[in-house]
């Protein structure tokens, strides 16, 4: 058992130990900035400036190799470790690279291109050996991994469900922000939900090194919750912690059982990154608690269930304005309920909401993808992709932005890219219950590619999905037109018909947020084979 006290003296005499044989961080400084390869911080006049890994790693290799002209080959092999990208992905994270340091393509005072050639890092650079900012992550395959199945709900009273819920949301989210772990989706740990599984075949299924399972028994103002933290190989318990409180303590119980488990799993945290996972989610209880209601009818996926969950989340907004969550949960209600067809988006509530939501919590990652979306709807990709970036730097575990982030990019000209990125959101969230959106998303971009029999595959699983959105239809109908199997295109576009009879070329040229010509023609001329009127 290991407690936040032993954690801290271990800390501590481990740096003592080793702090005669630590090689100090190599720092690269130019003009205001300050890029710290060991701790994998660029920052600006001590500022932190949000970068997704990969464009990292690009400004790194230039840095690094500033002596020469980089060329994409070179950044092929060393920073996307020799995949296939295309250059426009190239390029895009080059641009990406040159906007973090306050370059640009027309200047090129820090990154400047050689045509046919390449590039090369070309501002002044100072080297030294002053850290200036937090450890140096590790790989995601290094990390150790979590899975917070939902807490058991003891309570008399089958309706406190939410309670118990909430308590292992706020734990995952709280272990997200710290970027030693790596943790399972909420949407994955929650499939067990009801079960008594078999610790050890759910660490195997989810791919996590521990498991935190618990329970709450709420009674009048009194509660009480259990947690336990389990190895996911060996069965073992690791920790385990009873915590009889008053209702209104929850917050700092939530944050105890995060610093316990935190001081469980890795003795060699810093004191400074437990800290970064401690928060006070709302001001008012009953706000909290209106929040949990609203988002336990936002997992039913019905249009009854949005309807009920925007009136709770608006309520806890009335309750306390400035308590971040509610407003997430209410612009996501609007987003996801108009791809599911249950709400007529206002693109312009929708991206009131979205910013400020950005305004209260700057760190909060969901804030950023909820703006990111908003984007989409705009058709702006570039704002979404680089709103999607900065959520991923806040919280690399979030699944969803990463499959957001592909639907970006295979809508505006970068299918190969958005592929990956769905593949991870699909591959960080397996049991993911909106995963059938990711599923969607993997169809049409295998159509953009042209790899129209695995684009049919992608459309057949996405239906078997309860939660399955109604475009797939229109995918699988251009797939299987492109690939003349007629009658069953015909069946699929039927389907299709008889979700929504209005259905048109013309209408989905327009609900589709595409700005990529070519391979939104290659899209329309399938459902054009398979007879969808022009409109």
């Amino acid at each position: 058992m290991a407690s936040l006290e032993g954690f801290i003296g271990k800390y501590r005499e481990n740096l003592l130990i080793s702090r005669g044989g630590l090689r100090k961080p190599l720092i690269f400084r130019f003009d205001e900035y300050a890029l710290d390869t060991d701790g994998y911080i660029l920052a600006k006049e001590g500022e932190p400036v949000p970068l997704e890994p990969q464009v990292f790693g690009l400004l790194q290799f230039l840095v690094q190799n500033r002596d020469r002209v980089v060329s994409k080959d070179d950044l092929i092999e060393h920073v996307w470790d020799g995949r296939i990208v295309s250059d426009a992905a190239i390029t895009s994270a080059v641009n990406l690279a040159r906007r973090a340091v306050d370059d640009d393509g027309k200047t090129q005072a820090v990154i400047k291109t050689f045509p046919r050639r390449g590039f090369r890092f070309v501002a002044a650079i100072a080297e030294d050996s002053n850290v200036v900012g937090a450890p140096a992550p590790v790989s995601s395959v290094d990390k150790p991994s979590i899975a917070v199945l939902p807490f058991e709900n003891l309570s008399a009273d089958p309706e406190q469900e939410y309670f118990s819920d909430g308590v292992a949301e706020d734990i995952i989210s709280a272990l997200s922000h710290m970027r030693q772990f790596f943790v399972v989706a909420r949407n994955s740990s929650f499939f067990y939900k009801g079960q008594s599984p078999d610790i050890r075949k759910v660490a195997e299924e989810l791919g996590a090194r521990y498991v935190l399972e618990g329970s709450i028994r709420k009674a009048g103002n009194k509660v009480r919750i259990s947690a336990q933290l389990i190895d996911g190989e060996t069965g073992n318990h690791l920790w385990a912690q009873k915590y009889d409180r008053e209702l209104e303590d929850i917050f700092a119980v939530q944050d105890e059982i995060t610093l316990s488990v935190v001081g469980a799993i890795e003795p060699e945290l810093t004191r400074s990154e437990i800290e970064r996972a401690r928060r006070k989610p709302a001001n008012d209880l009953g706000a909290w608690e209106l929040y949990q209601r609203g988002l336990w009818h936002y997992f039913r996926i019905t249009k009854d269930d949005y309807e009920k969950a925007i009136e709770l989340f608006s309520k806890a907004i009335e309750l306390d304005p400035n308590f971040i969550y509610p407003h997430v949960g209410l612009a996501e209600c609007y987003s996801w309920g108009m791809y599911y067809g249950f709400i007529e988006y206002d693109r312009e509530y929708g991206r009131t909401l979205a910013r400020r939501a950005v305004e209260l919590a700057p760190e909060v990652a969901q804030a950023h993808v909820t703006l990111g979306f908003s984007h989409y709807h705009d058709k702006d990709h570039v704002a979404a992709i680089a709103e999607y970036n900065v959520a991923i730097q806040l919280n690399p575990s979030a699944a969803q932005t990463y499959g957001w982030l592909g639907f970006s990019q295979s809508l505006s000209g970068s299918p190969e890219d958005g592929l990956e990125n769905l593949r991870l959101a699909i591959k960080l969230s397996p049991r993911d219950t909106l995963a059938a959106v990711f599923f969607s998303g993997m169809a049409i971009t295998l159509i953009f590619l042209e790899r129209h029999e695995e684009s049919v595959e992608w459309a057949q699983k996405t239906l078997q999905h309860p939660h399955f959105p109604w475009q797939v239809r229109a995918h699988l109908t251009s797939a299987l037109a492109h690939l003349g199997r007629d009658r069953e295109a015909k069946s699929s576009l039927a389907g299709l018909l008889g979700f929504n009879p209005d259905i048109s070329i013309s209408a989905v040229k327009q609900m589709f947020a595409t700005t990529d010509g070519p391979h939104r023609d290659h899209y329309l001329d399938g459902l054009r084979k398979a007879g969808l009127p022009e409109g």
